[in-house]
């Protein structure tokens, strides 16, 4: 599993502190992260780190613009996987009326960053609709099954690629897959499972996914897997998708 994470404090001493908590609790936990320091709002607001952490961990008593004015400004499912850290509970109920997935005061500690990193965690849950439950070193994760891009076999690891983050299991590429609605996934080969609706191009022996990556097809199994596509390309245009 690996996450990336972004770390807003105007601080130098306090992001340091995060961060290296981060750093430890990850660790403990069995989960790879890639963490981005930014040492005020407009810094994060104006990178990609928005679109592309899958948690980011925000204080409030920033700058020009504080911490809760700058995820006021973030699409509300982002919103979601934001941390808040400061000095008092007086912004509590602001936060979480920004649906924010977790409120630390500090100073924070490996332990309070720990749960924080739990919580933004997929869950189970109606909105996120139905999952794919996996285990990964010590954390037992519900990945929503719509965000799944792809899943491909490295070494003795299945690797499975979502729009923001991967994660690394040894659950076998056949037992995820029966675990998956045949109607929305094919296997276009024995080291891939695909969802259809990641896919951009469906040539005669190959396949192309939404950010670029390339998918020879089982030579033996091109006419099954083509039409297995063309049936999920008309239950795509009746308006059906994974619930």
């Amino acid at each position: 599993m690996c996450l990336d994470i972004a770390v807003c404090d105007d601080n130098e001493a306090e992001l340091a502190k995060i961060t290296e908590q981060i750093h430890m609790a990850c660790s403990k936990m069995n989960i790879a992260a890639q963490i981005r320091s930014f040492r005020s709002g407009e810094e994060l607001l104006a990178s990609d780190a928005v679109r592309e952490c899958g948690i980011i961990f925000m204080d409030i008593y920033l700058g020009s613009i504080n911490g809760i004015d700058a995820v006021r400004s973030i699409a509300p499912d982002i919103s979601q996987n934001v941390v808040f850290i400061t000095v008092s509970t007086d912004h509590a109920i602001e936060a979480f009326n920004l649906n924010a997935a977790h409120y630390l005061v500090k100073p924070t500690s490996v332990e309070s960053v720990s749960e924080a990193i739990r919580r933004c965690i997929p869950k189970a849950s109606d909105k996120n609709g139905p999952v794919l439950e996996i285990k990964t070193g010590k954390v037992t994760v519900p990945i929503p099954i719509k965000t799944i891009l792809y899943i491909e076999v490295i070494d003795k690891y299945c690797v499975i690629h979502t729009d923001k983050n991967t994660f690394e299991t040894r659950s076998s590429l056949a037992l995820l897959y029966k675990q998956l609605d045949e109607r929305f996934f094919m296997r276009p080969q024995q080291s891939y499972v695909v969802n259809m609706a990641a896919i951009e191009k469906f040539n005669f022996d190959r396949i192309l996914l939404r950010g670029g990556k390339d998918i020879p097809l089982s030579r033996k199994n091109r006419a099954k897997l083509q039409k297995q596509y063309q049936s999920f390309l008309f239950r795509s245009a009746r308006g059906e998708g994974i619930c």
